[in-house]
C-alpha cells in the first residue's frame, strides 16, 4: 500500500510537468504577427511563417521593356484576419522573380520568426478589396487595401533577401 501511494504521488507530479511543458511549448509555436511605426528605414512586420504567402504575377497591361513582365508580393495576415500586401516596386522579369519567389520560400521555410521590410503604412485604415489570399493554416481571407513596397525580409536565423543589397545574400540593410 506504501508503494501505492508513492507512485500516485509521483504520477500527480509527472502529471503536473507534463501540463506545464506543453502549455509553454503551445507558447511557443503560437502564430504572431506584429508591425512596428514606420520609419525612416521602413516599416517592419514581424510574423510567423503560417501568415505568409510569396507569389509573382504576371502584369498584363505593361507597356515597358521586359518581355515577361512580373510583380513580386508578399502577402501577410495580420491580427485583423484582413490581408497586407508587399510588393516591389520594379517590374522584373519572370525569371528574376521565381529567384525572389525562391528566396523568400527558404527564408520563410527554415523560420521560426519572419521580418517582412517595406515603404508605407501597415496601420492605415482597412479598406476591403475582392483580392483573396488562402492561407494553408487560416483560411481565406480578403486582401485590407495596405499595400506597401517590398524592401526585405530576413528570419531568425540570419537568411535574409534585400532588393538594395543583393550582392550580399547573407546580410540585409537592417538595424539590429
Amino acid at each position: 500500500m506504501k508503494n501505492l501511494g508513492k507512485n500516485l504521488a509521483y504520477l500527480q507530479k509527472s502529471n503536473i510537468l507534463i501540463i506545464a511543458l506543453s502549455i509553454c511549448l503551445s507558447g511557443c509555436v503560437t502564430s504572431k504577427y506584429f508591425a512596428s511605426k514606420q520609419k525612416a528605414s521602413g516599416t517592419d512586420i514581424k510574423v510567423t511563417p503560417d501568415r505568409i504567402i510569396v507569389e509573382c504575377e504576371f502584369i498584363t497591361d505593361y507597356e515597358g521593356d521586359r518581355s515577361e513582365p512580373y510583380g513580386f508580393m508578399i502577402h501577410v495576415l495580420d491580427n485583423e484576419k484582413t490581408v497586407l500586401t508587399l510588393s516591389s516596386a520594379t517590374v522584373l522579369e519572370k525569371r528574376d522573380c521565381v529567384d525572389w519567389l525562391k528566396q523568400s520560400e527558404k527564408i520563410i521555410q527554415k523560420a521560426q520568426l519572419v521580418t517582412v521590410r517595406g515603404r508605407g503604412d501597415a496601420q492605415a485604415p482597412v479598406v476591403a478589396e475582392k483580392y483573396k489570399h488562402t492561407f494553408k493554416h487560416h483560411g481565406t481571407y480578403l486582401g485590407n487595401g495596405r499595400s506597401l513596397n517590398f524592401l526585405a525580409i530576413w528570419n531568425d536565423k540570419g537568411q535574409c533577401l534585400d532588393i538594395f543589397n543583393r550582392s550580399k545574400e547573407d546580410q540585409c540593410s537592417r538595424e539590429k
